[in-house]
C-alpha cells in the first residue's frame, strides 16, 4: 500500500486518510484524469460487469475485459488474456515488458508495439471483489501507458498505486474500493483458499475510499449513487472521506473544480 499500513488503518476508525495522503492522492487524481482526457470526464461510475454476472473461465474474462475497455474508451487496444497457473512464476513471453511490477498480482499487464497482453492466475476467479479490483487496475494502467506515462516518479510502488488512481479516474472506484477492504484484511470472509497476504495492492481501503469520494465529487455525482454499491465498511469509510473533503477540500479539488474543468 502507498502510504497507510494495514495495522494503521485498522487502528484509525474515522477511516479517513491524513491531510498529506489526501493532498497527495487528490494531486494524482486530478492529474491522472486531465492526462487520461474524455473516457475519466464522464459522469458515471461502473458497478457491474458487462453481462451481470462475475467471470467464471476464460472466456467470461476476455468478455467482461473487453467490455470494460469499450466503457473506458480501450475498446480499439489489441489484448491478449494469457493463464498463469497457481504457483508459477510470471512468465513474460518473447519482446513483451510488463508494465509496473508483476510480483503479489493476480491480474497484470504486459506490453510490445502496441499490443497488451494480460496474464491472470485463475485463483481471481474465486473471489469476484478481488478480480474486478485487479480488472480495475490493470485497466488504469493501460490508460496511463497509452496517455503518456507516470506523472514523474520512478517507484514501483507509487506506479501500483497510480494504476488504481487511474482506474479510480476511469470510472472503476466501487470495484477498488470494495476490492482493497479484502486485500488489506487479508480475509475474504469464507474461506476462499487465495494466499492473501502474498498479494500487493497500491491503496489502502481508507486511501481507495477517499479517492473514490473525491472522484464522485470531481465528476459531480451525488454521494449515495456511489455509496449505495459499497459494502458496509467501506460505505462508512467513503462517507467520512465525503465528508472530510466537504469541510477541507484538498488544492487540487478547490483549483480544479468539477469534471467540467477537465474539458
Amino acid at each position: 500500500m502507498f502510504s497507510l499500513g494495514s495495522d494503521a488503518a485498522r487502528n484509525a476508525p474515522q477511516f479517513v486518510p491524513e491531510a498529506s495522503t489526501r493532498d497527495w492522492l487528490s494531486e494524482r487524481l486530478f492529474g491522472l484524469a486531465q492526462r487520461l482526457g474524455p473516457p475519466a470526464a464522464a459522469p458515471r461510475v461502473i458497478v457491474d460487469p458487462p453481462g451481470g454476472a462475475s467471470p467464471r473461465n476464460f472466456d467470461s474474462l476476455f468478455d467482461m475485459l473487453c467490455g470494460v475497455q469499450d466503457l473506458v474508451g480501450q475498446g480499439s487496444l489489441d489484448l491478449t488474456l494469457v493463464e498463469v497457473g497457481p504457483g508459477d512464476a510470471p512468465q513474460i513471453p518473447p519482446g513483451f515488458e510488463a508494465l509496473g511490477d508483476p510480483r503479489g498480482q493476480m491480474l497484470h499487464t504486459l506490453h510490445r508495439e502496441g499490443e497488451y497482453a494480460v496474464l491472470y492466475n485463475p485463483v481471481a476467479f474465486r473471489k469476484s471483489e478481488l478480480l474486478f479490483a485487479a480488472v480495475a487496475r490493470e485497466l488504469g494502467r493501460i490508460a496511463i501507458h497509452q496517455n503518456g506515462g507516470h506523472l514523474g516518479e520512478t517507484d514501483p510502488d507509487v506506479w501500483e498505486a497510480e494504476a488504481e488512481i487511474a482506474g479510480i479516474a476511469l470510472g472503476l472506484g466501487v470495484w477498488l474500493a470494495n476490492g482493497a477492504y479484502i486485500f488489506e484484511n487479508a480475509c475474504c470472509g469464507g474461506g476462499c483458499g487465495i494466499d492473501l497476504r502474498s498479494l500487493r495492492t497500491g491503496l489502502s481501503m481508507p486511501e481507495a475510499a477517499f479517492t473514490t469520494a473525491l472522484d464522485a465529487k470531481r465528476r459531480g455525482l451525488s454521494r449515495r449513487i456511489v455509496a449505495k454499491h459499497l459494502a458496509p465498511t467501506q460505505k462508512a469509510a467513503f462517507k467520512k472521506s465525503w465528508s472530510a473533503i466537504g469541510k477541507s477540500p484538498t488544492p487540487a479539488l478547490a483549483a480544479g473544480g468539477s469534471r467540467a474543468a477537465l474539458g
